[in-house]
């Protein structure tokens, strides 16, 4: 129930916070529709460029059109003929003649678009040109020019709003910018309203540049509310059911992992291996570290990675650490340390400090078993906080007293440093592997760890130092005093049974 109602949780705070994209898709959608429209106004500039051309160029000199009626009737032929051009006309001096259709156009003084400053056309005495209409809107014209006479091709305006020709009236506006010297800019009737939504483009004609800026009102942005709501919706819908599902996914197996290592605890299949530590001055062992395996009925064991951060998120580890503390006592008898000078390092977490449990089961096998208390050592990792270290150092206390000492394990990685030294009353500080592969190598690690050493022999602190592989590192350890050695270069974590035999081989 409780991974059911967590799971439904999920859904609706994605699916609402997903609700919030809308105006995302909202743009999206607006601007899709504007790069479209973009993309068939700079084709049709393109095509209209190429038509009007194609008339001027076909057309007799302008100084022999004499604006017949057989004349005007073929301008209007190569209007109609030619749907991207609007208009075609011959001029004779500064009054124009004729056209296709009776447009008034004003090209007394017309702006020609310049190539450069010693040449005003764009070949073949063909030009650009824009003219201002009443309505203010910029017609952009070609002209083929010939002594005193020329012909003109209106070539504006360019139709838009081609995906969204029913979403709106008067809601799209555009200018076109032809670079040059000067530029020269041609542009739609405006709009009445701001504009609310923009999108430029631009591509090469001939070698010449050329930028369209489009521009959307208000009505033509909301105009794809229905569609952005639909698609919010079902965007929500699936990354809400994904992440449901992946919630659920991760609780169920969270839960699953939960009674699986439960039913290990009950069948008591967590298994204490051991890993010496050897005084490299005189290769005895001196102890070794306790640390937790799960071995299956079948003999397969899981690496401690598998299982053990779980196990200190929720809480288990206590109670694996106590079938593990129980059958270690036993193995102390078994290798017959009960009496000895040699000591089993325990590791322990700050759930341990939340009750005396951890006391009172080390002080019941020890009163069983008569192992002596130094015999026994508690180490905890730096890696962990803990929150209340004056609690935890009276927890402590009663350890203390009764001759088991602590361990700082992973000396330099973590929350602790000085703090859990100065509080907790740490014996011997564990200078983690991290710091002892840096020996020998450039890297700045390495200053570190000369650093823990010294610090170490200033305050008095044991030393052991842990994940040695290789030789060199031991004499380098040796040369700064550190002689309590923990590694493969000696041996890898083993059960009991092996221990023993490797124990026998030394002798």
């Amino acid at each position: 129930m409780h991974i059911k109602k967590i799971t439904a949780s999920v859904f609706a705070v994605t699916f609402t916070l997903g609700l919030i994209t809308v105006n995302f898709f909202n743009h999206f959608y607006a601007e899709k529709a504007l790069h479209k429209d973009a993309e068939q106004l700079l084709y049709q500039f393109h095509d209209a460029m190429l038509e009007a051309h194609d008339i001027l160029e076909n057309l007799p000199d302008p100084d022999t059109f004499q604006c017949s009626e057989e004349d005007v009737k073929k301008l209007a032929m190569l209007a109609f003929e030619h749907p991207a051009v609007r208009l075609v006309g011959v001029l004779h001096g500064q009054e124009q003649h004729c056209a296709s259709e009776n447009v008034h156009i004003d090209l007394s003084n017309y702006h020609q678009r310049t190539l450069n400053p010693d040449k005003h056309v764009l070949k073949d005495q063909l030009s650009l040109a824009t003219v201002t209409h009443s309505d203010e809107h910029l017609d952009l014209l070609m002209v083929r020019s010939h002594e005193n006479s020329r012909y003109f091709a209106s070539i504006n305006p360019f139709m838009v709003n081609y995906l969204t020709e029913f979403a709106c009236m008067n809601c799209l506006e555009y200018d076109f910018v032809i670079q040059g010297l000067p530029n020269l800019e041609f542009k739609s009737k405006r709009i009445k309203q701001p504009s609310y939504i923009e999108y430029t483009a631009s591509r090469m004609e001939s070698d010449v540049k050329v930028t369209l800026n489009l521009r959307g009102t208000k009505a033509f942005y909301i105009y794809y509310q229905e569609l952005s709501w639909f698609s919010t919706v079902a965007f929500s819908f699936v990354l809400a059911t994904l992440l449901a599902l992946f919630a659920f996914k991760l609780l169920t197996i969270r839960q699953s992992m939960d009674r699986i290592i439960k039913d290990a605890i009950k069948f008591k299949e967590f298994t204490p291996f051991y890993q010496p530590i050897i005084d490299s001055k005189s290769n005895e062992v001196v102890g070794v570290e306790m640390l937790a395996r799960w071995v299956h009925k079948d003999g397969a064991v899981v690496p401690a990675y598998q299982f053990i951060p779980f196990s200190e998120d929720t809480g288990l580890i206590v109670d694996i650490t106590e079938q593990l503390i129980k059958k270690m006592a036993k193995d102390i008898k078994t290798l017959k340390w009960d009496q000895s000078d040699k000591f089993v390092s325990i590791n322990i977490v700050p759930d341990h400090f939340k009750d005396n449990a951890l006391y009172e089961l080390l002080e019941s096998l020890m009163n069983h078993y008569e192992i002596a208390p130094s015999t026994i050592s508690l180490e905890i990792t730096e890696r962990m906080k803990i929150d209340n270290l004056p609690h935890a150092r009276a927890c402590l206390d009663d350890f203390y007293k009764k001759g088991i000492d602590l361990k700082l394990d992973d000396a330099g990685t973590g929350y602790g440093g000085f703090s859990y030294i100065q509080e907790l009353g740490i014996s011997t500080l564990k200078i983690d592997k991290m710091f002892v592969d840096t020996i020998n190598s450039d890297d700045l690690k390495s200053s570190v760890l000369d650093a823990i050493i010294s610090f170490a022999k200033s305050s008095n602190l044991k030393m052991i130092a842990e994940g040695v592989e290789h030789q060199h590192q031991v004499e380098y350890l040796k040369e700064r005093d550190v002689f309590m050695i923990q590694g493969y270069i000696y041996a890898k974590p083993m059960p009991i049974a092996q221990l023993q035999k490797w124990l026998q081989e030394r002798d």
